[in-house]
């Protein structure tokens, strides 16, 4: 029985670990170069698409961690697992509204500056919403940042699938969905959340994939 619950333990970690917020925009623009490379335009070529990409997991998983990492030495405090893990919902708001300001600059500088389409475009605004919104929530409740982030991308997947008719995106949502309940369930085994907390994340996911329709209407 030991040996089946530090299994499973394990096994609810790595997933935490795979769909971790920070990681779920590489990822699915990795995801769209391969299914729908069409959203990356202007980036024509496979070359230009992976820079991109390395572009994405710089500005939204290196910067960010190197952002919380300062966060917590200019508060002088003593870094634990705890805190890196932000497990106390108070640690969230600040590193949260950092990272959501950052995410918010980006956004403009592809849609004003750069030009890019609507499809990444929207993309990158969903997410500066989505952490935003858990910055402001967390001063409250601890929300699922895990839940929320996976709803809001599997709600986009369904946007993308109606406003690319030529494209099946419904198995790959579909996929998604039940990506979103086994992290849901991992991050509940880990003690980490309550049914509460990832319900909210799951609503506030979907609200944050409306915002999106902004850039389409």
């Amino acid at each position: 029985m030991r040996f089946c619950y530090l299994m499973e333990r394990k096994l609810a970690l790595l997933v935490s670990v795979v769909f971790h917020p920070v990681m779920l925009p590489s990822l699915f623009f990795i995801f769209a170069a391969w299914k729908t490379p069409d959203i990356l335009t202007p980036f024509s070529n496979s070359e230009l698409q992976l820079r991109f990409i390395l572009l994405i997991f710089i500005t939204t998983m290196i910067i960010p961690i190197v952002m919380l990492s300062i966060h917590f030495m200019l508060s002088k405090r003593k870094i634990n697992m705890q805190m890196l893990y932000l497990q106390n919902g108070r640690d969230r708001v600040y590193p949260f509204f950092h990272t959501g300001i950052f995410y918010a600059g980006i956004t403009y500088l592809f849609y004003f500056n750069l030009h890019l389409n609507a499809f990444i475009c929207s993309f990158m605004g969903m997410v500066s919403v989505a952490v935003l919104l858990s910055a402001g929530i967390s001063l409250l409740y601890k929300i699922s940042a895990h839940v929320l982030a996976l709803s809001a991308l599997t709600g986009y997947l369904f946007l993308l699938h109606f406003f690319l008719p030529d494209i099946n995106l419904l198995i790959s949502a579909c996929i998604l969905i039940f990506i979103t309940g086994l992290t849901a369930s991992a991050r509940l085994f880990l003690n980490a959340h309550s049914i509460g907390q990832v319900f909210v994340g799951c609503l506030v996911g979907l609200f944050c994939t409306l915002s999106c329709l902004v850039w389409f209407y």
